[in-house]
């Protein structure tokens, strides 16, 4: 049988296509309902897209970061479901955990056999959840300077059609990390990197390709520490330089290693960038899929190529001292749609945010499909 060629496949993809856009557009009318109702029509301060934000750490201290709470009844809603529009089995949707720290990450997972569609609005972000098989997923984070407290969360489920069918609302909690000073001291060189401009446009170039939205999963499971190194600073940090006022947080591990020492991929994706910076030296990104990426700095030689297909553990290139270093080191950063969040807890087994982890039925979030309100 000849395989089925271009032109027969592409009305099947622009249906597919004007039913995911309807239905992310209706999710976005919720979202908005949403803020106005819980937040009194105030946007809060970090639903600032991560462009908006410095970099590397990537937040800056001195941003007003106050946050509405909304109570989880207090959303309004898009409309009744679509006539029509029915699943076979209501689908069960998981949060875990529910309770988060600063700089953590967690999954949002849906259960729903039959469906077509189901997306996420977090934070100031409305996603599209990965599938494979039955199962709709992703995985989301705060940075490590989200006011604790709690953060709002719809998650919504479509027909294969586009057709709404639920719309279930929760409350995630961020808890204080208590996060510590670091102080740094910089001789001249690296002082002079500590310029406003150079950051920006260290920003400037990195965020578009960490904010890039592949739909499907590159990973394997539990990623592995890129380098054998010493973790010589670790996620949160205050930085003080100098001994000036924290103006940042680190956003991502250091691994100490000699000059030369291998650099090896974390888990399984596409090679997204190469290239230099005046704040971080020589880096590459790599895209595992699902708005998942990680981040490897301040290395001394790059052997890996934009579009590359990589495995855990090949060679990416060697441990230097490029960019804003004092010595030797690794800078590891983990991104999740755009927001870098603590590397610790995606290589301890305990910790990783798995979305295809088997989950507690009567860990399903409870409580009314707001479509039928």
């Amino acid at each position: 049988m000849p395989k089925p060629t271009r032109e027969r496949l592409v009305p099947r993809a622009q249906r597919a296509s004007r039913s995911r856009r309807r239905w992310l557009l209706l999710t976005a009318l919720s979202l908005v309902a949403f803020i106005f109702v819980a937040c009194g029509g105030d946007a809060p301060d970090n639903s600032k897209s991560p462009a908006d934000l410095p970099s590397d750490p990537v937040t800056s201290l001195g941003a007003d970061d106050s946050s509405g709470a909304a109570a989880a009844d207090g959303t309004s809603q898009i409309g009744p479901a679509s006539e029509g529009a029915t699943l076979a089995t209501d689908p069960l949707i998981f949060i875990s955990p529910r309770e988060i720290r600063q700089g953590e990450s967690f999954v949002v997972a849906v259960d729903a056999p039959g469906a077509g569609f189901a997306s996420v609005a977090f934070n100031g972000q409305i996603l599209s959840l990965l599938r494979e098989g039955s199962r709709f997923f992703t995985i989301l984070g705060v940075d490590a300077l989200t006011p604790p407290g709690p953060l709002p969360l719809i998650v919504s489920v479509a027909d294969s059609v586009g057709r709404p069918v639920v719309q279930r609302e929760s409350l995630v909690t961020v808890t204080d990390a208590q996060w510590q000073i670091e102080v740094i001291e910089l001789d001249e060189s690296n002082s002079d990197l500590l310029d406003p401009l150079i950051i920006a446009e260290d920003a400037a170039i990195r965020f578009p390709v960490q904010q890039v939205e592949t739909p499907e999963r590159h990973w394997n499971d539990i990623f592995d520490p890129p380098s054998t190194g010493v973790i010589t600073s670790s996620y949160g940090f205050l930085r003080s330089y100098n001994q000036r006022a924290p103006e940042e947080y680190h956003s991502g591990l250091d691994f100490g290693a000699e000059n030369g020492a291998p650099v090896l991929a974390p888990n399984a994706g596409v090679i997204a960038w190469v290239g230099q910076t005046r704040r971080r030296g020589n880096g590459v990104l790599i895209d595992h899929g699902g708005g998942v990426f990680s981040g490897h700095y301040h290395m001394s030689e790059v052997f890996a190529e934009v579009g590359q297909v990589i495995n855990a553990g090949e060679f990416l290139g060697r441990v230097g001292a490029t960019g804003l270093a004092t010595g030797p080191h690794l800078h590891w950063e983990i991104v999740v749609h755009g927001v870098t969040v603590d590397p610790v807890q995606w290589i301890r087994l305990l910790n990783f945010p798995d979305p295809l982890a088997e989950f507690d039925v009567s860990q399903a979030i409870q409580g009314p499909n707001q479509l039928d309100r």
